[in-house]
């Protein structure tokens, strides 16, 4: 280096550290107080615009807390208004005989079991008489009550009451002559009578139960208006109030629900109406009168006013013992029912971390404040630059006079550091550059290069070509057009329109390997530009999603098998429904011929064509109850139990069922019954599997006109299983369907799902299922069931 240009730092040594030390001064000043200042502005700032920020928080967390509660306190009294409604419909379409007290008591039954807070459901009407079901205090156990009409100026009447279990098996009977209930004087029965429709009581105390609690009623209407009977269904506050405590189990709060007056209808914790208390007229707290200190301070003055002067959320905030809390009143907004429901609960429920955060940042924020202030006092002693000196060095290296290899060099140590920082930068640059190469080829997922102009693969890694198959040359004189199906063109297109707009690229599609399979890519890529801004090439990450594609595909196909079940335990329980209401009449029909037939016989002289006749009716309504009774019990609910069973029993009654299926397209039904041992497995999930491979004997012998179409069902036991065969001597499986896959048919309206989900239902069971391909003509499928270590009747 010229020693001339270095004159004069040698010259005058003093100057220059004076300089540095007030620059040094200067500079530790500046970075430490303008960071310290900055932070402590912005932290001050957050401060105290957040306390206004946290309190709408949790009002907004509140409010939607409101929303969930009273949703959920609607669905606890929903089933009430539907059971009521829709037995109410029932009895004005006559669909539902109410006369029929057997018939009542049924629905009742069904409908109780259904809605696990109704206490009871009845009806009443003019003539005093009264139907009634009710839960016990033993659980699983109901008591029918039954008063027949009385004159409504005696105190005393007969009563008879009958206990059943949960499966309406009748338990108990009792009778009494000195009854006193009398339904015409009840609240609810005089609220209904008054306003001819639906109403919901003041809380009272419900007469058999000594229970707190609230009535729906309804009236039944005949096609003149008039009244003809009245439907009532119970809920017992307790419910109620346990109810609540279930949904606000884990906050220190509570949710309460208040009358329209102010008064506290249930409370999580509170005991409110004594059970020796007035029946029509309980006395109900108000909430400034029970237990509760938070409730009285967030509810007291409120509820008060009225739910007529409540029209929307009002919102409270208080604070007791040093916590904060807030509480909000709003309307159920149901009609019939002027009720409000008040929540509240401590702030921390919502914003308590927030405000750990709030302060934990305003702690960080300070430290790094005194941090960062410490760093500026240990880099201003560091900087300090004669800036001539080096722009000096920097024009004679511009010159030439400075060597291009060779470093700029300063007297003063920080500008020494600065150029070889930056030789350091340049050859760290060139490392990562390799880095970056080795990474690219070493990468555990498919990598390239694209130009975005042509699509043509630049560079690919080893990775990608394992996914593809091809060799890195074989890649390289490719584009993504080529390896793209012929309806997947536009994505090359895409790619380009994409990335030129500096968009990220984002695609799964299929793709098409050397082999010519098709593989599912995803591919993500971004555009790299040079330093002029021009496109340089697009770097495209490439992962194969093949397996998750094929899971996707499994779920969508297990959640369409899953909406044909549904469909299916939908048409059961029509079936169901269908088949009890078609008994009544096929017995009055069979009872009616055997009478008719007893006549003919004292007339005497009877006509023997006549009597035939009749005994011809009598028959065939016989058999038509053993098919009803044969359908009752391959779709009755069974809650998905595995159970021993008798499957001959169930055989014989499928063959029942599906006879005149079979006799409409002249094929023979036959069972070859023999002595099976109990099996273990779910009835009504079988008898399904049975159904479904009958009718699709069934079908194909249909579609084949050739012969005489038989179906043989055999079943024998094995050491551990039973197996069943279902045969038939139709055209047999087409070679090209894969049985047991979902969507695979052969017939032209089916949707390909039964045997798909019969295997399921097999497997669930514990069995296996199969075609058997070695007949010679028609088909054979095959299934097992587990043997039952038990012997007995099957559990029904």
């Amino acid at each position: 280096m010229d020693t001339t240009a270095q004159q004069p730092f040698h010259q005058d040594h003093s100057e220059p550290a004076r300089r540095r030390r007030s620059l040094r001064a200067t500079l530790a000043l500046c970075l430490a107080g303008l960071q310290f200042v900055a932070v402590l502005s912005v932290t001050l700032s957050t401060f105290v615009s957040s306390e206004k920020a946290l309190l709408r928080q949790s009002r907004i967390s509140l409010n939607e807390v409101s929303v969930n509660v009273i949703g959920q306190v609607r669905n606890f009294l929903n089933p009430a208004q539907q059971v009521l409604d829709a037995t109410r419909r029932l009895a004005e379409n006559d669909v539902l005989d109410i006369n029929d007290t057997s018939a009542l008591e049924s629905h009742f039954f069904q409908q109780i079991q259904v809605a696990p807070q109704l206490a009871g459901i009845y009806l009443a009407d003019h003539s005093g008489r009264f139907v009634y079901v009710m839960r016990t205090e033993e659980p699983g156990r109901y008591r029918t009550k039954v008063i027949p009409p009385f004159a409504a100026e005696l105190t005393e009447h007969p009563a008879s009451f009958q206990w059943r279990n949960d499966r309406f098996t009748l338990l108990e009977t009792a009778q009494s002559q000195t009854d006193t209930y009398e339904a015409r004087a009840r609240p609810w029965f005089r609220m209904v009578s008054e306003a001819k429709a639906p109403i919901w009581t003041q809380p009272y105390i419900f007469f058999t139960t000594r229970q707190p609690g609230i009535t729906y009623g309804v009236p039944v209407l005949d096609d003149e208006g008039n009244i003809r009977a009245i439907l009532g269904v119970d809920i017992q506050i307790d419910a109620l109030s346990g109810f609540l405590l279930d949904i606000w189990s884990e906050r220190r709060g509570a949710a309460l629900v208040l009358n329209e007056d102010g008064s506290v209808l249930a409370h999580p914790t509170l005991v409110l109406i004594d059970q020796d208390a007035d029946f029509d007229n309980p006395e109900l707290p108000m909430v400034d009168q029970i237990d509760d200190e938070l409730a009285r301070q967030a509810f007291g003055a409120l509820a008060q006013r009225g739910s007529s002067q409540i029209t929307g959320p009002v919102h409270t905030d208080f604070e007791l013992d040093g916590q904060d809390y807030v509480a909000m009143l709003i309307d159920v907004s149901e009609p019939g029912l002027n009720w409000l429901i008040g929540l509240y609960a401590a702030e921390d429920n919502f914003i308590g971390e927030v405000k750990k955060n709030r302060v934990q940042g305003i702690w960080i924020a300070l430290s790094i404040a005194i941090l960062t202030g410490a760093i500026g006092l240990a880099l201003a002693d560091r900087i300090y630059a004669p800036v001539r000196m080096f722009a000096s060095q920097t024009r004679r290296l511009s010159s030439g006079e400075i060597p291009a290899g060779e470093s700029l060099h300063s007297p003063y140590r920080e500008l020494e550091d600065t150029g070889a920082a930056l030789a350091q930068q340049v050859r760290q640059r060139q490392r990562f550059e390799a880095a970056y190469g080795r990474t690219f080829d070493l990468a555990s997922r498919g990598m390239a290069q694209i130009s975005p102009e042509t699509g043509r693969f630049l560079r690919v890694n080893e990775q990608l070509c394992d996914i593809m198959g091809y060799q890195p040359g074989e890649l390289e004189k490719m584009t993504l057009a080529d390896i793209l199906p012929a309806d997947g063109k536009q994505i090359a297109v895409t790619l380009r329109e994409t990335l030129l707009q500096d968009s990220e690229f984002i695609v799964e599609n299929p793709f098409v390997r050397k082999d010519g399979s098709n593989i599912w890519l995803r591919v993500n890529a971004i555009l790299i530009r040079d330093e002029s801004g021009a496109p340089d090439h697009a770097v495209a990450i490439i992962d194969d999603v093949s397996d998750r594609k094929l899971a996707e595909a499994e779920a969508s196909r297990l959640s369409r098998d899953l909406s044909h079940v549904a469909r299916v335990n939908l048409m059961g329980e029509m079936a169901s429904g269908l088949a009890h209401e078609l008994n009544q009449p096929l017995s009055a029909i069979s009872y009616n011929v055997d009478a008719a037939i007893m006549t003919l016989d004292e007339l005497g002289e009877t006509d023997p064509e006549l009597t035939e006749i009749l005994s011809d009716v009598d028959r065939q309504s016989r058999r038509a109850g053993d098919i009803i009774r044969a359908l009752r019990d391959m779709v009755r609910k069974d809650r998905g139990r595995q159970t021993p069973f008798e499957l001959g029993g169930l055989i014989a009654q499928t063959i029942t069922l599906m006879e005149a299926e079979a006799k409409a397209h002249d094929l023979a039904l036959r069972y070859d019954r023999v002595d099976l041992p109990p099996v273990i497995g779910n009835r009504t999930q079988i008898a399904q599997v049975l159904v479904n491979l009958l009718r699709n004997a069934i079908d194909a012998l249909a579609r084949d006109s050739a012969g005489v179409g038989s179906i043989v069902i055999t079943a024998h036991a094995a050491e551990d299983v039973v197996e069943v065969r279902v045969e038939d001597n139709g055209p047999g499986v087409s070679p090209d369907v894969v049985l047991f896959n979902t969507f695979d048919t052969q017939k032209a309206e089916g949707m390909g799902l039964g045997l798909s989900i019969c295997r399921t239902i097999i497997k669930t069971n514990g069995g296996e299922i199969w075609h058997d391909p070695s007949v010679l003509s028609g088909a054979r499928f095959c299934f097992t069931l587990r043997r039952s270590d038990r012997s007995g009747k099957e559990d029904t």
